[in-house]
C-alpha cells in the first residue's frame, strides 16, 4: 500500500510541475522581447515558469507538427500558423499580434543609401533564407516588387534566420543584410542605411496560438492572452514592434 501510495505521490507531484511549465516556441526577431514579456508574465503569474525556444518560424512550425512539446507558438508570418491550423493543431488563434517593417543594415561607417537600386553590386546582402523563413521570404516578396530580386539574388547570402543575418555584417560575412526594424536595435556597431519604400513595403504580421495537444491549456491560453493584451504596448514597442491596433 505504501508504495502505491508513493507513486500517487510522485504522479501528483509530477502532474503540479506540467501544470506550472509553459513552453514558448518564438521567432527568433522575438528573441529580447519574448524574454521580456516571460519576465513579466511570471512576476504577474509567481505559479508558473516559461521556457523559450528560439528559431526560424519555418523550422519551428516543422518541429512542432513533427510533435515537438510546445504549448505556444509566436510566428513571424501567419502562413506557419495556418499551416498547424490545416494540420488540426491549434486551440487558439491571434491572427495578428504584432507588425514590424523591414530595413537595411550595414556598419556605421556605411553611407545611408537613398533607394533600394543601391544595392546592386554593392556588396553581399545576407537575408534569412528566402525559400521558407518568414523575414527572407518578406524580402523576396518585397524586392521581386520593386523589380530588383533577380539583379540582387547572385549578392544574397541565405542564413539561418534574420539573428544569423545581424551576425553575418557584425562578422564581415557580409556588408549588408534585410532584417526587420526591431532586428537593427541589437548591434550598436551596425546602423539602418535605408528604411524600406513604403511602395513596396510588405505588410508584416506576427501571428500567434496556443497549439491542440499541449497539457497546460489554462497555463498557455493565460500566456497569450498577456502577450495580446493591449497593456503590453510599451513593452512590443521599447523593442521595436509595432502592436497591432
Amino acid at each position: 500500500m505504501r508504495v502505491g501510495l508513493l507513486a500517487l505521490v510522485l504522479l501528483a507531484g509530477c502532474a503540479s510541475r506540467q501544470d506550472e511549465s509553459i513552453f514558448v516556441f518564438a521567432a527568433a526577431s522575438l528573441t529580447d522581447a519574448v524574454q521580456a514579456l516571460a519576465d513579466e508574465f511570471q512576476a504577474a503569474h509567481p505559479g508558473y515558469n516559461v521556457t523559450i525556444s528560439i528559431g526560424a518560424t519555418s523550422l519551428l512550425a516543422r518541429q512542432i507538427s513533427y510533435g515537438a512539446p510546445a504549448d505556444v507558438f509566436m510566428a513571424a508570418s501567419p502562413e506557419w500558423i495556418q499551416f498547424l491550423e490545416k494540420k488540426g493543431l491549434l486551440l487558439q488563434n491571434v491572427p495578428a499580434i504584432l507588425r514590424n517593417r523591414l530595413v537595411v543594415i550595414g556598419h556605421e561607417e556605411a553611407a545611408p543609401m537613398e533607394g533600394l537600386l543601391s544595392l546592386i553590386d554593392a556588396g553581399r546582402i545576407a537575408l534569412a533564407d528566402p525559400s521558407h523563413v518568414p523575414a527572407g521570404v518578406y524580402a523576396r516578396t518585397a524586392l521581386t516588387c520593386a523589380g530588383l530580386w533577380e539583379d540582387l539574388a547572385p549578392q544574397v547570402i541565405p542564413v539561418l534566420d534574420v539573428r544569423a543575418a545581424v551576425v553575418a555584417v557584425m562578422s564581415g560575412a557580409a556588408e549588408f543584410a534585410i532584417v526587420y526594424a526591431s532586428d537593427a536595435r541589437i548591434a550598436p556597431q551596425l546602423k539602418v542605411l535605408l528604411h524600406w519604400p513604403e511602395t513596396c513595403a510588405p505588410q508584416i504580421k506576427y501571428a500567434a496560438a496556443v497549439l491542440s495537444k499541449t497539457p497546460n491549456q489554462i497555463g498557455a491560453a493565460a500566456f497569450l492572452n498577456f502577450a495580446a493584451d493591449s497593456a503590453r504596448g510599451s513593452l512590443w514597442e521599447q523593442y521595436g514592434f509595432e502592436p497591432n491596433p
